[in-house]
């Protein structure tokens, strides 16, 4: 149990991670567009520091929302996940698509109760696709880190000695 709590608080983290860097970039390269439209220019450069700073500030401003939202997503999605898995044994597969799956889902119910995804940079078609991913990879990590354990038991250790050594034997 202490297995699968750390490793979704890991998942969590990785998701909330990933999701507010890719929300912060398409903010980013909005803000970059726009100022190069006002300067009749090409889009404005951003240096790297300050791309850091800047997701740094939205990983603190979203953390409470966007953190407490995605990472109950991501509970319920793994809960659902587990149950499937247990009747078609494709667990990387099944909580993969329950990841994205439910990511997907949360920004359709923010935008059908607000009336927006309330996150800007999970806005349209990349926007969504970011956030799946986001959720894809953080499922498939937890998937990862509770996979069940194959140990050889001692009859599977003296089995393949067994093997081994007729192997060996029939040779001469």
């Amino acid at each position: 149990m202490r297995r699968r709590i750390w490793a979704f608080l890991v998942a969590a983290l990785v998701l909330i991670v990933l999701g507010t860097a890719a929300q912060s970039y398409r903010v980013q390269e909005a803000w970059s567009t726009a100022a190069g439209q006002a300067m009749t220019t090409a889009p404005v450069a951003i240096p790297l520091g300050d791309r850091l700073q800047w997701m740094a500030h939205d990983f603190g401003g979203l953390l409470d929302s966007y953190g407490a939202l995605s990472a109950l997503t991501l509970l319920i999605a793994l809960l659902i996940a587990g149950a499937v898995t247990r009747w078609t044994g494709h667990r990387a597969r099944v909580f993969a698509l329950a990841g994205a799956s439910g990511m997907l889902m949360l920004f359709t119910v923010l935008k059908a109760v607000l009336g927006t995804v309330g996150v800007f940079g999970a806005r349209g078609v990349t926007g969504h696709a970011a956030q799946a991913a986001a959720g894809l990879l953080a499922a498939l990590l937890f998937a990862r880190l509770t996979a069940p354990r194959r140990s050889a038991t001692p009859d599977q250790g003296s089995w393949a000695a067994s093997q081994i050594s007729s192997l060996a034997g029939s040779r001469r």
